[in-house]
Order: C-alpha cells, then sequence, then structure tokens
C-alpha cells in the first residue's frame, strides 16, 4: 500500500468511527450494538480497518469526559458557538488520538490524518480551530488539566476517566486507593477466560483443538470448566473450536457463580433472570443435563437468545418461560436452589463496556435498588424451606447501594433468612458481611462481581 493509500485509510477510519460514535449517541444504544453497523459507513472490508476503527470507538468513549472538557475549554469558550455533533465527534476521537494513545503518537499517520481532517473541518472556524487545537494537543498534559480542578472526587474522575458521582461512591466505601485501583483497572483490557463444553466434548480434545488453532492457555487452578486465554493467532469468535461449541466465552466471574451455586443432579433449580443464558446453560452442564431448571427473564428478546442457546447446546433440562419476577407471584414449585443474577449498574464491566459508565447516574441506580430488593423478596418464597437449600444473590456491579444496602434490607424484613458460607471463595470480604465476596478486576482478572449466599436459619 502506497504512502498516499495508508494515510487514506487512517483518514477513513477516523471519519467512521465518529459516524458510529454519533450513531451510539443518536439511537441511544450500546457501542456493541453501533459497531454492528459498520458495514453501513464503512465499505473497508478489511479486519485490520474493522480493529482500527473498534478500538477508536470504544477508547474515545472510554475517556469522553476528557475529550469533552478540552473541545468546551478550548474550542466552544473561546468561539462561543456551538459545534455541530458530527464535528464534536470528530474532535473527539482526534483528541482521543493526539493525547491519550500513545501507541498512535509514535505512528506517524495518526498525526497526520488527524491534521488533513482539523484542515476540513466543515466549520466555520475550522481554521482558527486547528491553528488553536494543534498547539494546544502537542503541550496538553493531564496535569495541567488536573491543576484546574478544585474539587478531589471531579479531579479523580478525570484522571481515570470516570463520573465524578460514581468516585464519590466507591471511595465513601472503599477508601480512595482501592477506588483508584478498581477506576484504573476499568481502562485496561482483562484477560479473556473459556468455559468448557465438558457436556459434550472432553477436556483434553478442547485443549488439543485450541492449541491446533494456536492459542496458548492456562487452566484455571479453582473452576475445572474454565481456562485462560494467554495468546491466540485470531480472535476467538472467528476459530472453528469456537463455531463448534466446544466452549464459551464467559468471564471468570460469570462461571464462578454458576459453581457456588452447586447445583447437583436431579435438583430443582430457578434461575430468576436468566436471559441471554451464559449461567443457565452452565448450570445444566454442571447438573450433566439431569435436573430441571426453570429460567425467567422478562426480555423477549434476550430471551431469544437464551432459546438458542438451549438448542445450540442441546439441553434438555432447561425450561424457559416469559415471566417478570417483579410481579407478586409465584409458581406452584419451590425450588432447591435459586440464582438471582440481578439486573444492576454493570459497574464492574466498564473495562468491557465503556459506555455504560456515562449511561448510569444515582438516580438510576436507586431504582434498581428497589427492583433488585423487590426480586429478592419475591424469589425468596420460592426457594424450598430445608438446611441445604439458599438462593445465590449476585451483580455484576462493586455499589454497595446496589448490593450490601439490598442484603442487608432483606435480612432485616425477612429475619428467617441469613447469611451462608460459600462453596468456594477466591474474592475480598464485603466488610459489612464477611460471608459474602466480592470480585474485583485488579485483583482477580475478571469483570467485579459481587456475590452473596443466602439460607434458611437453623430449624433447631
Amino acid at each position: 500500500m502506497s504512502i498516499e493509500e495508508n494515510l487514506e485509510q487512517y483518514i477513513n477510519n477516523i471519519q467512521v468511527a465518529s459516524k458510529i460514535i454519533s450513531f451510539y449517541e443518536m439511537n441511544q444504544i450500546s457501542l456493541r450494538n453501533a459497531m454492528k453497523e459498520y458495514s453501513h459507513f464503512s465499505n473497508d472490508e478489511n479486519r485490520h480497518s474493522y480493529s482500527q476503527v473498534h478500538a477508536l470507538v470504544f477508547e474515545t468513549v472510554r475517556y469522553q469526559n476528557i475529550g469533552n472538557r478540552i473541545i468546551h475549554q478550548q474550542i466552544r469558550n473561546q468561539f462561543g458557538q456551538k459545534i455541530p455533533e458530527n464535528v464534536r465527534n470528530t474532535l473527539r476521537v482526534i483528541i482521543y488520538l493526539f493525547v491519550l494513545a500513545p501507541e498512535s503518537q509514535q505512528d506517524h499517520f495518526w498525526t497526520l490524518a488527524c491534521i488533513e481532517i482539523l484542515k476540513s473541518l466543515d466549520f466555520q472556524f475550522s481554521t482558527a480551530i486547528f491553528s488553536n487545537l494543534t498547539e494546544y494537543l502537542n503541550e496538553w498534559s493531564l496535569e495541567v488539566l488536573l491543576e484546574q480542578i478544585k474539587d478531589n472526587e471531579e479531579k479523580v474522575g478525570v484522571q481515570f476517566a470516570h463520573p465524578t458521582w460514581l468516585v464519590r461512591d466507591l471511595q465513601s466505601f472503599y477508601g480512595l486507593e482501592l477506588t483508584k485501583d478498581i477506576l484504573a483497572t476499568n481502562n485496561l483490557t482483562l484477560p479473556v477466560y473459556l468455559r468448557l463444553n465438558l457436556l459434550k466434548f472432553e477436556k483434553n480434545i478442547i485443549i488439543s483443538q485450541l492449541s491446533k488453532e494456536g492459542v496458548s492457555i492456562e487452566p484455571d487452578p479453582i473452576m475445572d470448566d474454565v481456562i485462560k486465554v494467554i495468546s491466540t493467532d485470531m480472535p476467538i469468535p472467528r476459530l472453528p473450536s469456537f463455531k463448534d461449541d466446544l466452549y464459551y466465552m464467559q468471564t471468570k466471574g460469570s462461571s464462578l457463580i454458576s459453581h457456588i451455586l452447586d447445583p447437583k443432579e436431579g435438583e430443582k433449580i430457578l434461575d430468576a433472570c436468566a436471559a441471554p443464558g451464559g449461567k443457565t446453560t452452565h448450570l445444566a452442564t454442571l447438573q450433566g443435563d439431569s435436573g430441571f431448571i426453570v429460567a425467567t427473564d422478562n426480555h423477549k428478546r434476550r430471551m431469544q437468545e437464551l432459546v438458542r442457546k438451549i438448542c445450540v447446546y442441546n439441553l434438555k433440562s432447561i425450561h424457559p418461560i416469559l415471566f417478570d419476577m417483579r410481579l407478586d407471584r409465584s409458581f406452584r414449585t419451590t425450588f432447591d436452589k435459586i440464582l438471582l443474577d440481578a439486573p444492576c449498574s454493570g459497574s464492574g464491566t466498564f473495562s468491557s463496556r465503556p459506555d455504560a459508565k456515562w449511561r448510569i447516574d444515582r438516580h438510576q441506580v436507586k431504582w434498581l435498588r428497589k427492583l433488585q430488593f423487590a426480586l429478592l423478596q419475591n424469589v425468596s418464597t420460592m426457594l424450598t424451606k430445608n438446611q441445604s437449600s439458599y438462593i445465590i444473590y449476585s451483580t455484576c456491579s462493586l455499589l454497595p447501594m446496589e448490593n450490601e444496602d439490598v442484603i442487608e434490607q432483606f435480612l432485616i424484613t425477612s429475619p428467617q433468612f441469613e447469611l451462608k458460607e460459600q462453596k468456594l471463595y477466591i474474592g475480598t470480604p464485603s466488610p459489612k458481611f464477611p460471608l459474602a465476596q466480592r470480585l474485583f478486576p485488579h485483583i482477580n482478572e475478571t469483570e467485579g462481581f459481587s456475590i452473596f449466599k443466602i439460607g434458611y436459619k437453623d430449624f433447631s
């Protein structure tokens, strides 16, 4: 590829990334769903171009509070005019490349592409913006920006690219240093884990196939059906072994929850918020497909994905039901074990879903807390009354409002229940409830999870 063609490709990738970000904002969808529209914005089928655009989109949004501050301070304030949406998102991508991506700064094509785009922006002050912004960005440092911020939590939020309210809530519970560790890890890529389909395939056959496909793995020391991907020659979803359902891409924390529930052959299990089905199929696999699992959810599209997984894995023990568990109704039967992986803010998943941290606020978390408590109250009425029955309440959130606060309220209003010791324990104890455990991204190499085991008090 010639120098001109190479530069044109870089320019195109920046433009496509800015269009996808605009599409994501306008339609209020996730970045993952926005990236599915890639082909509508680009005619390039090159896989490398897709990977570059994907990185630009996700990283620009990950650091959008920093980009927005620079745009506001250096452009909008200076010229006193609202910047058009398409121009603003182009500027945000360029700012990410100029000042937040050290690897791109070593590639002069990115710099040249940014300069060419700035020169051609269809905006009244494009020439002034170009001269002012390029000079500013070349001299820019995060320290200079932070010096202008007086509020300590706001400063930490800008430093680690998170909303200020989230910093306040985390810091009040975990303290400053642990909060910084959480926020910093949210900006990193976590290791990929695979949950092996041991119901259909032997472990050595799966590992041998992965090795043939150029995948280097490391077994998990706790869970026999989980492996860590060390390196791979090709993205996992493109491998023949992935398409042949030899394994399922699932985080270590998500797989751990199923092992903590510890389903046994013949047991009746309720998966109360089951869709899209990763944990549900895992539970069935751990039972050898010889139990009775009722899998409910009130989200029709996600339930369709669960049904698809059931068919792909040819599981007979799962019975999907489109059902709103918030309703004050229960089934005619009770269950030996219940999994309530409750809807939550997803504050433990910001590494892979950076857009999520800008979509939620404290008001939404308060609403989710009420939902979580209602769900827990309702499913507790469906638990068989014996000492071996229990509920696993889990969230992929690190916020105490969605975890300790919910559990505390439940134990007060339902005094017949108490927290129980968990079968597997690899996390960190909750300061309020030592029997509960929390998985931190920077410690456990997985998305953040909070896990509680609830059972009946001793009947004696």
